[in-house]
């Protein structure tokens, strides 16, 4: 861990606390080594607007947005501002530079490491040219090859089944539109795990579905039964 404090790292916390608060920007204050944290973190906040807006850039601020409905207002301008010659369009800092090392690193580990993937560089562009004709706005992106194709001695472990064997003691909850782990996913778990679950189905939009980016029915029936351990003795609905 020790080698992990650098300046660089800190400047990274400090955008996750801005990202943590919802805002655009910050104001910071910084004493002795500091104000070169400040200084590093100045020069990180103005390399966006050099950054050219591709059409995969804007396909990618279109998913990420997705993620959250709180997203949509910025992506809504950034559209716009795509459309108008004489606008400069300036990416979200999450978009303007690579996804951090460490966390690529972990996602892609876990993902590459749990299922074979297909390692044909040809079936992907096949797949790829297909995707792009079916689905025009997405142009191929979400069949595109990853890491994975190339990863060595995979899966790591058998799979796990999931069963309905063991205590009924488990709350699902689920939003109807989540662009990354679609609702026909959780009915699926929620077929398998069979009477050892409840699944609270949200109407909303966004990735993750209790405190910030819930609602309040959703919210509360987690939060109730983490308290308490009482689920809703059926499957549940929560109005947005």
């Amino acid at each position: 861990m020790l080698r992990s404090f650098t300046t660089a790292n800190e400047v990274r916390d400090i955008d996750r606390f801005r990202q943590a608060l919802g805002e655009e920007k910050l104001s910071a204050w910084g004493v002795s080594y500091g104000t070169y944290v400040g200084a590093v973190y100045a020069q990180k906040a103005t390399t966006t607007a050099g950054v050219a807006l591709t059409g995969n850039r804007l396909r990618q601020a279109l998913q990420s947005a997705l993620y959250s409905d709180a997203s949509f207002e910025q992506t809504a301008r950034l559209v716009l501002a795509a459309q108008d010659p004489a606008a400069t369009p300036v990416l979200p800092a999450d978009l303007a530079n690579p996804l951090p090392d460490q966390d690529a690193a972990v996602m892609v580990a876990v993902i590459c490491n749990d299922v074979r993937w297909p390692a044909s560089v040809s079936s992907y562009r096949r797949a790829v040219a297909a995707d792009r004709v079916r689905h025009p706005l997405t142009a191929g992106m979400p069949a595109n090859i990853t890491p994975c194709a190339f990863w060595k001695d995979a899966p790591a472990e058998k799979l796990t089944k999931i069963t309905s064997e063991g205590p009924s003691d488990i709350l699902m909850i689920q939003n109807l539109r989540d662009p990354a782990t679609p609702y026909f996913g959780a009915l699926k778990m929620r077929e398998a795990l069979g009477d050892r679950a409840r699944l609270v189905t949200v109407d909303h939009g966004g990735h993750g579905v209790y405190l910030g980016n819930g609602n309040a029915c959703g919210t509360g029936k987690v939060t109730e039964f983490l308290t308490t351990g009482a689920r809703p003795a059926e499957d549940a609905y929560c109005a947005d």
